[in-house]
């Protein structure tokens, strides 16, 4: 078949397929330097079928309805606010979107955090958008990585792992030594298990859950014991606090709990876990707040309770979510 010829309509299972093309038309036309012949190839390609024609019409509006977005959180949320790691084969409109306007500086501190940044990108392990990966990283030494998280491995004596970005249960079984870096702390882990979580503009937080640990840091030398944790940031670190029994964190089981959590803390906590990005359009709505337990892989069950607790509207751009 010639390339302008029109073909059969590709009915509803070829449907996202040709959806995925014509955003890949509306990205490539968006950010790059058209021409006269990528204009009469686009025609062609729309003049396949009535879904082709369809799906064209549906891309580019959802960019434009992106630019207005994006446009939007730009004069709400600082830069240095936004960032959290999404791959970017996975929503490659927003991220274009975004990268035509961020450039290199956004390859740093992605905007939004709708793609990896440099550092998260030479990482060993990384997992993408509500994935969650384990590795054996030897017969002695297990990893399970939450959502978002990357990691890289330095093969030396001691065993060395880097929490680059993320949440990550780490387990030894006492065979062989294992240092962890995460931020701006260091815990050697001779036998036990810690789970440690390492977020932009969050102190990291280690839970100590089986055996014993040492957390070593500026501010000076602290042991975790089972069901004890710690927290610390750049030139502090806080004393060992007793958990009521180190079971599991929530995200091990497969669930977000917020309790009586701020809305702004509640959707930074929603957006690790689903693709896209959930935005709050007011402030005063930030400072409300939610309590509930959430599937990880149904996080729409938590944006219907903020709907009905506090009668917002609810806007979807793609896999934009705007509450106002």
């Amino acid at each position: 078949m010639m390339a302008g010829e029109p073909m059969n309509d590709p009915g509803a299972d070829g449907a996202d397929i040709v959806l995925q093309q014509a955003r890949a038309w509306a990205r490539r036309l968006a950010v790059g330097r058209p021409t006269a012949a990528d204009a009469e190839a686009l025609r062609r390609w729309c003049a396949q079928s009535a879904t082709h024609a369809q799906m064209w019409r549906r891309a580019s509006a959802e960019w434009r309805e992106m630019g207005e977005v994006l446009q939007t959180v730009r004069q709400r949320i600082p830069a240095a606010q936004v960032a959290r790691p999404v791959s970017p084969s996975r929503r490659w409109f927003v991220g274009a979107a975004v990268a035509t306007a961020a450039g290199v500086v956004g390859m740093v501190n992605p905007p939004l955090g709708l793609w990896p940044s440099w550092s998260e990108m030479g990482a060993d392990y990384r997992t993408a958008v509500g994935e969650q990966l384990s590795v054996a990283l030897n017969a002695h030494i297990q990893l399970l990585l939450n959502t978002q998280t990357s990691l890289s491995v330095r093969r030396a004596d001691p065993l060395r792992v880097e929490l680059i970005a993320g949440e990550a249960e780490i387990r030894n079984d006492g065979q062989a030594p294992l240092e962890i870096q995460a931020g701006s702390g260091r815990i050697q882990l001779a036998a036990g298990c810690v789970e440690i979580r390492h977020l932009d503009n969050e102190e990291t937080r280690v839970l100590c859950t089986e055996g014993q640990a040492e957390l070593y840091h500026a501010d000076g030398i602290l042991t975790l014991e089972a069901s004890e944790s710690a927290s610390y940031g750049t030139g502090h670190t806080s004393a060992a606090v007793r958990n009521t029994g180190a079971a599991p964190s929530d995200w091990r089981q497969g669930y977000i709990v917020f309790n009586d959590t701020p809305l702004v803390d509640a959707v930074a906590e929603i957006n690790r876990y689903r693709s896209g990005r959930v935005i709050l359009m007011n402030d005063r709505l930030a400072r409300q707040r939610i309590s509930g337990r959430f599937a990880i892989n149904d996080t729409d069950q938590a944006i219907d309770l903020i709907r009905q607790l506090y009668a917002v509207h609810v806007r979807r751009v793609a896999n934009v979510v705007m509450l106002g």
